[in-house]
């Protein structure tokens, strides 16, 4: 009879035991997976009568491996005056497909923007609303079928009196368009972070960006810490 009760009493616990590595196991596997990662850019534009063009490179890293090289050129039309405005950006990026593997890419966006000052002081302090609204298609190298997303931005910028600062604050969600996931949100961005005007040439933006992936199982939290140096001629 004991042990037959033993017997019992062990097979409970084995199975109690497993069922709580089980658990421990599903909640390891749900928990969001969270990276570090820094975005450095540096950016050239100049003005051509109502067409403004800025180039730009960019290295963006994740942990410590390189998540992407990137070449941008971009030409902004305005349309009705700073209101809305006509983008269309072109992009070589070596990118990281997955831990040490990189692909060649090409991608376009073409999209409108647009800035509208939603109070001003009397001193010219305020704070201005800006949008963007993109369609993005990306090509891997070798491949016929782009990736499509839409892309829209919003901001909200504060321009400080006598001030050389100009914090900001936004957010930029992707909606993808076609394939597998078509109709789905990709990731969220949630930005904070200001400008320091150096001159009316020079300016440095600091940059803190909170990224959700939402495709990911288990979904996928990073911060990235950005530094951009942008000039104007």
């Amino acid at each position: 009879m004991k042990k037959r009760i033993l017997t019992t009493l062990l097979l409970v616990t084995a199975v109690l035991c497993s069922k709580a590595a089980d658990t421990e196991s599903s909640e390891q596997q749900l928990s969001p997976e969270y990276h570090i990662g820094t975005m450095w850019d540096l950016s050239l534009t100049k003005d051509w009568k109502v067409v403004r063009a800025t180039v730009q490179q960019s290295i963006f890293t994740i942990d410590t491996e390189l998540e992407r090289a990137m070449s941008i050129l971009s030409l902004d039309v305005p349309i009705v005056s700073s209101h809305l405005r006509f983008n269309g950006l072109g992009f070589y990026l070596y990118y990281r497909m997955a831990p040490g593997q990189y692909s060649h890419l090409l991608r376009y966006h073409a999209g409108f923007s647009g800035a509208t000052p939603l109070f001003k002081t009397a001193n010219g302090g305020g704070i201005t609303f800006t949008w963007a609204e993109r369609f993005e298609s990306t090509y891997v190298l070798g491949t016929e079928v782009p990736t499509n997303k839409l892309r829209t931005r919003v901001r909200f910028v504060g321009n400080i009196p006598n001030s050389k600062f100009q914090p900001f604050i936004g957010s930029e969600f992707f909606l993808i368009l076609n394939k597998m996931n078509a109709g789905r949100g990709e990731r969220l961005w949630y930005d904070l972070g200001v400008t320091y005007v150096i001159d009316k040439n020079n300016k440095v933006e600091f940059l803190v960006r909170e990224e959700q992936l939402m495709l990911t199982t288990p979904r996928q939290w990073n911060t990235n810490i950005g530094v951009a140096y942008k000039v104007t001629i």
